[in-house]
């Protein structure tokens, strides 16, 4: 019989396992329920794929993201993995052929997102499949009070009433205490066994800095940095903005985000492992199931919500075992305005029943219908059909979603970008040679800041309206534009979807689980307070507050970090000082050698004192110091 050793060799090219892969491997084959909590970059996508090519069966791979679940299937089947993915959207003939594949043994891994769990199509076929295993991935998303809940995780538990005999291996990166016992609960896992690495990466270095020149000193940072970059950032039209400010000062970077297409994401990816880019500037779309080693440094230009996504996306950097460093780079309104994006997300009860309501009338969907519908959306027209602020409108429709009425793919939600790339006197020869083009420069111009100087997010529909025409002729004008060099013009290959888990019920019927919410709030500003707790100067080490964060009390000062080597410098400095004192004043009594430096020095200098004579490098004798024989 095949070894997962053999496994591992032909299809991934690897000699050995990592960190507990082997002993989660075991368990799982030998048909245990196993939560595995393996820090990023652990492999967690091992532990079930190579399980599933030993086992006549299929293994369910329950994923909340559908780009991830996209990006792994076409990785299997480039090593001739028989894989598939079902998730929202799709066309019932295309569900109908994965299932009956995995029903007759023509698939060895089924990608499932959540909210396909709760279809009666599912159900009814799944207990007919021969399934060894069902993984969950992202396991986090089942609690409550992790950072990332979806209520649709909680259909697994049907799942597993469905296929009693069925194991399940739970996967996460970053989950405490709390968590972890709720994945456990949700799951209805039996006599589990929990295989937990350490938190630890003895190779990084973890920094925090303030600089009010913010960008010119992350600029710095990158073109002296070898091997590759990350840097991550909170909002997508910040990707391109700073990939192409890096790229005009001669470091080669492009932006990535969940927006752009599969293709672009794919193409932008591969050219950053090939080395040919050297920095990717990011939202938090990048970085699962990518396993490039020689990442020399992350940096943070926005602040995480929390300390799991923070060390989820710092610990991309050395994964070959090399030393890398993990930056954030502060400016002066950081912290605010994480504050400030934490209390936005949390908009109360009747702008949620407005927005549900407004959803309704945009979808056409009557009270009582609606159930399991898949609609194309778009965040843009719907914001601007209802005087709703774009973010207000996602930050609603959000909360809805969490609360189980619906899903979204996010896969072009913020709609189009437009930059002009042109001087103004050219722009002005193009508007006087067709004023056609005249009229909608000027409708870009009065509607828009910034187009000079970044892409930014344009409505059509918006732009249509206010000339008269329709959206088609707009979007015909602004690509012959870009046809011509005007204009760079950047409008999503796919349309976002939307998906209704629920009949709509009358909007003085809509209401969420308000306990779980306000439980939900607070733990976004718990998670807030303890990312901006690890900012402080204070600490004595940063990877030992991440750690401590996640349960692992017993841990000891990192000797790497910022804070680390900055007490050691000190401590470096006052020895010089004392030795240089001692060398002018041998025999110079503790008075008068405190006498020599400010009030507030002297209890460090105490404490200096102290220790070198412990390490017999000074000797007190009498009220006296003398340097050591």
């Amino acid at each position: 019989m095949i070894t997962p050793s053999e496994i591992l060799k032909k299809y991934w090219g690897y000699s050995s396992f990592r960190s507990l892969q082997s002993q989660i491997i075991e368990a799982v084959l030998a048909k245990q329920d196993v939560l595995a909590l393996l820090p990023t970059g652990g492999g967690k996508s091992l532990c079930y794929q190579v399980p599933a090519l030993m086992q006549d069966g299929v293994t369910i791979v329950i994923s909340p993201l559908i780009a991830l679940m996209k990006d792994q299937v076409a990785r299997l089947k480039s090593l001739n993995i028989e894989a598939a993915a079902i998730y929202s959207g799709m066309r019932y003939k295309e569900i109908d052929r994965i299932l009956e594949n995995a029903r007759f043994g023509h698939l060895k891994l089924l990608y499932i997102s959540p909210e396909r769990l709760k279809t009666d199509m599912l159900k009814a076929r799944v207990v007919n499949m021969p399934v060894d295993l069902i993984a969950v991935d992202e396991a986090h998303c089942i609690a409550q009070w992790g950072h990332d809940f979806r209520p649709s995780y909680l259909e697994i538990s049907e799942l597993r009433n469905l296929l009693p005999n069925v194991p399940v291996l739970a996967l996460t990166a970053s989950a405490t205490k709390e968590v972890r016992q709720e994945i456990m609960d949700n799951l209805l896992m039996k006599k589990p066994e929990v295989f937990r690495d350490s938190f630890a990466r003895p190779n990084l270095h973890y920094h925090v800095i303030r600089r009010d020149d913010q960008l010119p000193y992350i600029e710095r940072l990158l073109a002296k940095t070898t091997g590759s970059s990350i840097v991550y950032v909170r909002q997508r039209r910040k990707c391109k903005e700073l990939a192409e400010w890096f790229s005009h000062q001669g470091i080669t970077a492009a932006g990535y985000h969940g927006g752009m297409s599969l293709i672009e994401r794919d193409k932008t990816q591969e050219s950053w492992i090939k080395g040919q880019t050297k920095v990717i500037v990011a939202t938090n779309a990048f970085g699962m199931g990518v396993d490039k080693g020689d990442v020399r440094l992350v940096i943070h230009f926005d602040l995480p919500p929390g300390i799991e996504e923070y060390y989820q996306e710092a610990g991309r950097a050395g994964r070959d075992g090399k030393d890398a460093y993990c930056m954030i780079v502060l400016k002066p309104s950081s912290e605010s305005n994480l504050q400030s994006k934490t209390e936005s997300s949390f908009p109360g009860l009747d702008q949620l029943k407005h927005v549900y309501r407004a959803l309704h009338v945009y979808l056409d969907t009557a009270v009582g219908s609606g159930l399991d519908e898949t609609f194309d959306f778009d965040l843009d027209s719907f914001s601007s059909k209802f005087g709703i602020r774009n973010v207000e409108a996602y930050q609603a429709l959000d909360i809805i979603a969490k609360d189980g009425w619906l899903t979204i793919d996010e896969s072009s939600l913020r709609g189009s970008q437009l930059q002009i790339i042109v001087d103004q006197e050219t722009l002005h020869d193009y508007q006087l040679a067709d004023p056609s083009a005249d009229a909608l420069s000027k409708a870009l111009l009065r509607g828009y800041e910034g187009l000079w100087s970044s892409p930014v997010h344009i409505q059509e529909s918006k732009l249509a309206r206010y000339l008269g025409i329709s959206e088609a002729e707009v979007v015909r004008q602004l690509q012959m534009m870009e046809n011509k060099g005007i204009v760079d013009y950047a409008k999503p290959v796919t349309k976002s979807q939307l998906t209704l888990l629920r009949e709509r019920v009358p909007e003085q019927n809509f209401t969420i689980d308000m306990k779980a919410y306000e439980k939900r709030k607070a733990k976004a500003f718990e998670r807030m307070r303890s990312m901006i707790a690890y900012l402080d100067e204070n600490l004595s080490c940063r990877e030992k507050f991440i750690r401590h964060y996640f349960d692992e009390t017993d841990a000891n000062d990192c000797g790497k970090c910022d804070r680390c080597r900055s007490r050691e410098k000190r401590h470096e400095s006052w020895i010089e000082t004392i030795y240089q004192t001692l060398k002018d004043h041998d025999g110079i009594t503790v008075k008068d050698f405190l006498a020599k430096y400010q009030t507030a020095q002297q209890g460090t200098i105490k404490k200096e004192l102290r220790q070198l004579a412990e390490e017999h490098k000074i000797r007190i004798e009498e009220d006296k110091i003398f340097r050591a024989q």
